[in-house]
């Protein structure tokens, strides 16, 4: 009788790990360089332009899966981009400008002791071009190579020749 409960009790603690955990997502910093200085003429208005609340599966592997929203993870991104704008970001005079940024996608992958990342958005102007990106990451550590996607995107975005000719008008 002792033996079963102690089974027992070993698999409800087993299946404690087990299910969707929520992933909040959070910046991480880029280093010095990897935006290049740029123009900005007109103060930048960054806006989150997502408005999916819903739960997405940002990782899935050995029956543990990780869910953000697409809203948190495109404000974290909008945040950050904003923060970026403010270092890099040369300003001058000018008609104000707006980039309006919504994250499609997060997804990271699991490949032998490396999890690789892809994060796809779009960035619309002020001017009504719409930008679309997709980036890839990779890290030995998940959470740092989903944080470190949503980086990597704002480093792509910041160095899109369209963006920066934008910002730049």
């Amino acid at each position: 009788m002792m033996r079963h409960f102690a089974v027992a009790l070993l698999c409800l603690a087993g299946l404690s790990a087990c299910g969707t955990h929520p992933f909040k997502p959070q910046e991480y910093p880029l280093r010095t360089g990897l935006i290049s200085p740029f123009p900005a003429t007109g103060a930048v208005t960054v806006n989150n332009a997502q408005t999916d609340t819903q739960p997405v599966i940002v990782s899935s592997y050995a029956d543990i899966s990780l869910a953000s929203s697409l809203k948190d993870i495109t404000e974290v991104m909008t945040r950050q981009t904003r923060e970026e704008i403010g270092k890099n970001g040369k300003a001058a005079s000018g008609a104000p400008k707006t980039l309006s940024i919504k994250v499609d996608s997060l997804v990271s992958k699991y490949i032998a002791f490396y999890y690789k990342s892809t994060i796809e958005f779009e960035v619309t102007l002020g001017d009504g071009e719409t930008v679309r990106e997709t980036v890839h990451h990779g890290s030995g550590v998940l959470a740092q190579d989903l944080d470190g996607c949503i980086a990597e995107g704002v480093m792509v975005m910041l160095n899109d020749p369209r963006i920066r000719n934008y910002l730049s008008s």
